[in-house]
Formats: structure tokens, sequence, C-alpha cells
């Protein structure tokens, strides 16, 4: 994510040299300046609401947090400009987009807001908020004090050991343009915290549908790998991912149509944690954590394509990948193909090291 400190030194100097631009565009005195960090988007009826949340600052102002309704997202966010004292909110330092569950549904229309915009940028990465408006968590006594900054620590610990990185607005974007799907990391708030929910899969319009546990890991799969998340295995064993990927083999028909998909999933892991009386110390005890591991993936993937299929969208980025391979045979694919797409998987893991006791900590007769 995007430092804030970082888009406050570019809006500085662009103030100063009279080139920013966008809603309250002219001349501004940098220290009246509020940089809006983190901004919500909503929809009510016919109309747009935006909440908008600045962080704390060297002056020790107090973080602002606002919200504001229009008939567009450009009358809003004037509407939000006057809200805290006109021209004095810099848009251009926003580091995260959220979208409540309603506004979720028309996603497109606010990536096309936000594309056209001259102070919001694409590389911001978007959340949607699962059950709630976003003006809850952005503008909301309920929300965390520093939104941005519990935003981006919840992003960097599920890069690190969750579903990987956060997607932004413009890799929502494309894969919605390309793919007519996508997917975004969803979060929740509960007791003032905001908490991983997975992913949302959206589409050009429609409500959101929601992916966790399995089909969230499978999905992260596909868009490029997770973190080293914590795989548990049979008798109580825990293993930490140290990398995972697949590989995909389209199956065609000798009608130029596609018959089937085969997916292989490779994964790689550490154990982190294992009861007194676990077998580990074998080569055939790795091998059947390996195989376990193994087989946790491709559950994964296959939890993924499920849901793929049942909802007739291609928010895992299939057609882009089968394009680039045969771009003839995925040019003439029917419209709807994932809804009637075919698979299978296959799981192979590895690991890579144990924790292991010449004598056993724990007691005679253990290893």
């Amino acid at each position: 994510m995007r430092k804030p400190a970082a888009a406050l030194a570019a809006l500085i100097f662009l103030s100063l040299a009279g080139c920013a631009g966008g809603v309250g565009h002219n001349y501004r005195d940098t220290e009246s300046l509020e940089v809006v960090q983190a901004l919500g988007i909503d929809l009510d009826g016919g109309s747009v609401t935006l909440s908008a949340a600045t962080g704390a600052d060297a002056s020790g102002r107090e973080p602002l947090r606002i919200k504001a309704s229009g008939e567009s997202m450009e009358a809003a966010m004037r509407a939000l400009a006057d809200e805290a004292g006109a021209g004095s909110l810099f848009f251009s330092g926003t580091g995260a987009v959220v979208l409540g569950e309603a506004a979720a549904a028309e996603t497109a229309r606010w990536l096309d807001g936000v594309a056209r915009s001259r102070e919001l940028r694409l590389d911001t990465e978007l959340y949607v908020l699962r059950g709630a408006e976003a003006a809850e968590l952005v503008a909301g006594s309920d929300g965390p004090e520093d939104v941005f900054a519990a935003l981006d620590a919840l992003a960097g610990r599920m890069e690190r050991s969750g579903t990987g990185r956060t997607p932004t607005c413009a890799d929502v974007s494309r894969s919605l343009a390309e793919s007519g799907a996508a997917a975004a990391a969803a979060v929740r708030l509960e007791d003032g915290k905001i908490l991983p929910a997975g992913f949302a899969v959206l589409t050009s319009s429609g409500p959101a549908r929601f992916l966790s546990d399995e089909a969230a890991m499978g999905t992260a799969l596909f868009l490029g790998g997770p973190g080293e998340a914590e795989v548990r295995l049979a008798g109580g064993v825990v293993c930490v991912l140290s990398g995972a990927e697949l590989a995909l083999e389209p199956v065609w028909a000798g009608d130029g149509s596609l018959a089937r998909l085969e997916v292989s999933v490779s994964a790689r892991g550490s154990v982190v944690e294992a009861p007194p009386d676990a077998a580990l110390s074998s080569a055939a005890d790795w091998s059947r954590l390996g195989r376990e591991l193994g087989e946790a993936a491709a559950g994964w993937a296959e939890a993924a394509l499920g849901e793929c299929v049942s909802s007739g969208a291609d928010f895992l980025g299939l057609g882009r990948t089968l394009a680039a391979r045969c771009p003839e045979k995925a040019a003439a694919l029917p419209e709807g193909w994932p809804g009637s797409l075919r698979f299978s998987v296959s799981g192979e893991g590895k690991i890579l090291s144990m924790r292991e006791y010449a004598a056993s900590p724990y007691g005679e007769g253990t290893q």
C-alpha cells in the first residue's frame, strides 16, 4: 500500500507549483490541507454517499472523518469538500477505497469514476465491506481511530500470512474489462476492528458474492499465490506455507470446444507445531505430510473452481490464461462458458523443514 508520507510530499510539491487538479484545484495553503487516506463509497437509492478519513499529522490535528452525498461521485466529492471547508481536502493521497456491500453491485461504475477523476488513482487498493455500508468503517464511531493505518496493517498481514497481495482498483478494473468478473479483498467490521473476510466476487452489475475459507485460499492461488498461511494437517500438525503454484492445461475436444481444464497444484511448507507424540522423524512421515499438504492445496483450488462454475463468473481469469495459450479457441468459447466448465485438480506437496530433537523435551518415548 502506498504510504501517506510519500503522497503528502507529492501533494505539497504540486500545490506549491500550482499544478494540483480536481475538486478545489486552485492554490491551497499546505497547512490547511486535509489528506484523504481512506475513501468509502455507498449507494443510497439514487444518491452516492462518500465518506472520507484522514490520518494524524505532525500538526497534532485530530483525524477528520466525514461523509456527504450527491447525485454523482464528483458531486459527492464536492459536497465532502464543502463539509470539510472548501478546498481543504486532498484526494490524491487516498490509499484505500472501501465499497459498501450494496455499492459493490455497481463496482464498474465506481471504478470508471476513479479512472476519470483528476485526483483519485487506480493504483489504490480496493476493499469490499461485507454486510455494512462503507461509511460505518470510514466515518462511523464504530470504526478504528485511524482507518488507513488499520487497513494498511491488515493488508500487510494478509500479504505475509494470508490470502496474499490486496488487489488494487486497477487490478479489479482490468479483470472486469477482460473477464467480466473480478475478485476483491473483503473485510468485515467487528468491535471496532477491521478483520479479513476472504474475497468478494464482483461483476459489472449484480450483488457481490463472498468467498471464505477454502474458496478464498483457492482464489489466492489463481491470483498469484497466498502468503505464509497456516495449514492444519491430520493429527494436530500445523504447517506454514512456503510457496504454492498452480498450472492449467486445457483439453480441447475434436470440434474445438473446451472439454475440460486440468489443474495441478504444487505446495511447499514447513511444520511449525505438532503434538508430542506426532510421527515426524522418518522420510515416510515427511512424504505423508507432504501428500496431506498437496491434498489441502488441491481442495482450495477445487473450491474456487466450484464457485466459478456455480456463479458462471470468471473471476479467476481462466479465460485470459486460455486466450494467451490458444487465442483462436478461446475466442470461440460461448458466452457464459464458466458455468459449464468441467475440471480436474491434482495436488502435490513437499515439507521443507520441521523442528526435530535428538532427545524429546516432552519426556521418554516421544519423538
